[in-house]
């Protein structure tokens, strides 16, 4: 006895079509929706920032991204090496953003608004650290313009030089665009 299955015929193309065509709205709120990642070569001194000011100092960490939505959360990271030459204060990282080319804002530091927490400093009289500085800042910029996110920082006091990034490292920052509002994702 012969059995015969008969299936219908099955275009892949259509159905690639089909799951390309996927629609960003129907992801749920609290999803990442898409990542951009900077990196910075592991030759030369090209990503090195060094500053003794107590102003805050661009450094040439950066990331672009535009945001599919205009109410989701933004995900900053980044992992630089760090140095500071003396000690006695700290060394400040902030995180700024430009919408569409505009002006930097400030978005957060060790001493101001609590949007981030990043101070390094030792009790060490006149030594030298190194080490890495994690970043992780979450901001709602509200628009889909390109928004810029980049690194600054300052030595507390002005007396002592700092630096972010190093000479042969692999560095990087990158930013994550999640779906939603804060109060959205709160409630999930």
């Amino acid at each position: 006895m012969t059995v015969r299955a008969n299936k219908p015929a099955f275009n892949i193309r259509e159905k690639l079509k089909e799951l390309e065509s996927v629609s960003y709205e129907k992801i749920p709120d609290g999803v990442a929706i898409q990542t951009v990642v900077e990196q910075y070569g592991t030759s030369g001194g090209s990503n090195e920032h060094e500053t003794s000011s107590n102003q805050y100092q661009a450094t040439y960490f950066k990331v672009t991204i535009s945001p599919k939505f205009a109410d989701s959360i933004i995900e900053i990271k980044s992992a630089p090496n760090h140095k500071e030459n003396g000690a006695t204060a700290y060394h400040n990282i902030a995180v700024y953003r430009s919408i569409d080319g505009g002006d930097y804002s400030f978005i957060g530091d060790t001493l101001a608004n609590g949007n981030m927490t990043i101070a390094w400093g030792s009790s060490l009289s006149g030594g030298l650290i190194y080490g890495v500085v994690p970043v992780l800042v979450y901001d709602t910029p509200n628009t889909t313009l390109p928004v810029t996110y980049k690194l600054y920082h300052r030595h507390s006091q002005g007396s002592h030089t700092v630096r972010i990034g190093e000479n042969g490292a692999d560095e990087f920052m990158s930013a994550t665009e999640i779906k939603g509002s804060p109060s959205s994702i709160t409630k999930l």
